[in-house]
């Protein structure tokens, strides 16, 4: 375990079985799921919580991969959740198949929206282009936190967490070769902060990667949706996805 876990701000929804586990963005918070969870109505029962320094969980010495998978075992076990399907977005489906392939028999399934491309997208250049670009948006990053609608990073370590998670989806294809429950994608379109729609599309072209590794792993929908704006614009597949998989499981 990390030396200095924090506390995670966590909410928690009753509902049916099995329970949902929301795992958000790279700087997103819990407020992010509000529309999917406004539509869920109680279906399902639904936990979500505030990654490190996010929202309105506490700072850390340790914002890696690693970290942030093993926070998602200590949400599970703090909540009591027993096999819930895990709901990833963007850097949330990069921890949702890491700790499914560590941890086979802790999930039921997994919904990955736009994110857990198993591909490296950041060379050298990008990784400094990158660095630049939230060293440029660190002020706007600080008024958000200060609303709990952001990360309370420093630019490095906003750059970091980008840069590690992209090598970190680079080697997802083992990943998802072992996992043992049923995943299904929601990919979006369009272009992403400091991506074109060309390299985004890039990007999601290797999910073929994905569901070759293992049959569990498929495509459920295609959402005409930015990377951003994916969970405000398209709860609704979301929710689809979500039972689509609870029926596999």
């Amino acid at each position: 375990m990390p030396k200095d876990p924090p506390g995670l701000h966590t909410l928690d929804h009753p509902g049916g079985s099995p329970a949902l586990l929301m795992l958000n963005g790279a700087f997103g918070t819990v407020r992010n799921w509000d529309r999917v969870v406004q539509r869920l109505a109680g279906k399902y029962r639904t936990v979500r919580f505030d990654a490190r320094a996010r929202g309105k969980s506490g700072t850390s010495a340790d914002y890696s991969v690693a970290a942030a998978v093993e926070d998602v075992g200590r949400v599970m076990q703090a909540t009591g959740l027993t096999r819930p399907v895990l709901v990833g977005w963007s850097h949330g489906a990069t921890l949702a198949v890491r700790y499914a392939a560590q941890h086979p028999d802790q999930v039921a399934g997994l919904v990955l929206i736009d994110g857990a491309y198993p591909v490296v997208s950041l060379d050298e250049a990008a990784q400094e282009r990158a660095r630049a670009q939230f060293r440029r948006l660190g002020w706007i990053m600080r008024i958000l936190a200060m609303f709990g609608r952001s990360a309370r990073l420093s630019p490095d370590e906003a750059a970091d967490v980008v840069i590690e998670m992209d090598q970190v989806n680079g080697s997802l294809g083992a990943d998802f070769a072992a996992l043992q429950c049923p995943a299904v994608f929601v990919v979006g379109t369009g272009a992403h902060s400091g991506a074109t729609a060309e390299e985004m599309s890039t990007l999601r072209a290797s999910v073929t990667e994905a569901t070759a590794r293992n049959s569990r792993v498929s495509v459920f929908a295609t959402t005409p949706c930015n990377h951003v704006q994916i969970l405000r614009k398209a709860p609704d597949i979301v929710v689809a996805a979500i039972d689509a998989v609870v029926q596999q499981s």
